[in-house]
């Protein structure tokens, strides 16, 4: 099978990923064996592809963000049935029998391995994934083309939305508006809430406007309207972090959604992190996910999009950095 595979981490400019001929991949007991269709570029892959983030195995098929149909399935597999359309997470597996996963916190298991990171993914013909974490998308009506970003941005923005507990009627302000927030933004909005959205781009401005975000700016240099409930917080600038707290009222829960962050200071405790509370999105859960595929189908959640021949994957990436993206999100087909 054709296979865009990362050996050594150096900027997208040089030519890190390489175009291979792997053998077709043979599901295990449990596994089966998916022909990709769609799989979403993320921003992530670029950090594993350039080395902002340390292999994990070498060489590596990126790519997390995958829909395609099963092809083939191990002895034991049962769930489904070859022909059946499945999505596949960044959470590939987990070990099912430490405290965390006994609890439901699946995204905190040691044993942790997680799509084109840990084990191969979707920028290839092929991928494997134990049964029980591919969703289910036989009954869901979404396009292949968009329902593979929902498997990265809009898991993860349901799952931050989630532990914002930010309820109806109430207000959210984000700092930052990519595809993340755009999956949260069209939730907040089905649900009566308040959307404040601050970012620095002039097209991301025009977006959020265009899907009913209530205010748009830039909060280095201004104030919401109004103090807010919730906050999702998405670029790695620890400097910005007592700004978005400074926004929240007391009772407002902060989520940090980055995966690193420049260092953090609180210099005025008590008018802005006293009585609030401060969380991490950590992975991703299955659960999370099979809900949020369930929303998205019945809100109809598409996205703009750049669809990305598969011989085309690098130079995709090379306009993912410079931010020249047709779109909010890049999608290969297969």
């Amino acid at each position: 099978m054709k296979a865009w595979v990362v050996e050594e981490q150096k900027p997208i400019e040089d030519r890190p990923l390489k175009l291979v001929d792997l053998p077709v991949p043979e599901p295990g007991e449990k596994e089966i064996r998916v022909r990709v269709t769609h799989c979403g570029i993320c921003r992530t892959d670029l950090h594993i592809t350039e080395g902002d983030i340390p292999l994990s195995k070498r060489p590596i098929v990126p790519g997390h963000e995958i829909v395609g149909i099963v092809d083939k399935l191990g002895p034991e597999a049962k769930r489904f049935k070859v022909g059946d359309r499945v999505g596949i997470s960044w959470l590939n597996s987990t070990c099912g029998k430490c405290k965390y996963c006994l609890r439901g916190d699946e995204n905190y298991c040691p044993e942790i391995k997680r799509t084109g990171y840990d084990v191969d993914g979707g920028f290839a013909e092929y991928v494997l994934v134990h049964e029980d974490y591919a969703f289910d998308l036989r009954h869901i009506s979404l396009s292949s083309e968009d329902l593979a970003p929902i498997m990265c941005p809009g898991i993860t923005g349901h799952y931050a939305f989630r532990i914002s507990e930010v309820r109806e009627g109430e207000r959210l302000g984000m700092l930052g508006f990519g595809p993340t927030a755009y999956y949260i933004l069209r939730v907040a909005k089905s649900m009566n809430i308040e959307v404040y959205i601050s970012t620095r781009s002039e097209e991301h401005k025009r977006i959020a406007e265009k899907y009913g975000a209530d205010w748009v700016g830039n909060i280095v240099h201004e104030d919401f309207p109004h103090k807010v409930d919730a906050f999702i917080f998405f670029p790695t600038a620890g400097k910005l972090v007592e700004r978005a707290l400074a926004n929240t009222v007391p009772a407002a829960t902060l989520v940090l959604g980055a995966v690193t962050m420049s260092p953090i200071s609180i210099e005025n405790y008590t008018a802005n992190l006293w009585g609030r509370t401060i969380k991490t999105i950590y992975q991703v859960r299955r659960d999370y996910g099979k809900e949020f595929i369930e929303i998205a189908d019945r809100l109809k959640l598409g996205i703009e999009k750049e669809i990305v021949k598969f011989r085309e994957v690098p130079e995709a990436m090379l306009r993912l950095k410079k931010g020249e993206v047709n779109g909010m999100v890049q999608v290969i087909k297969i």
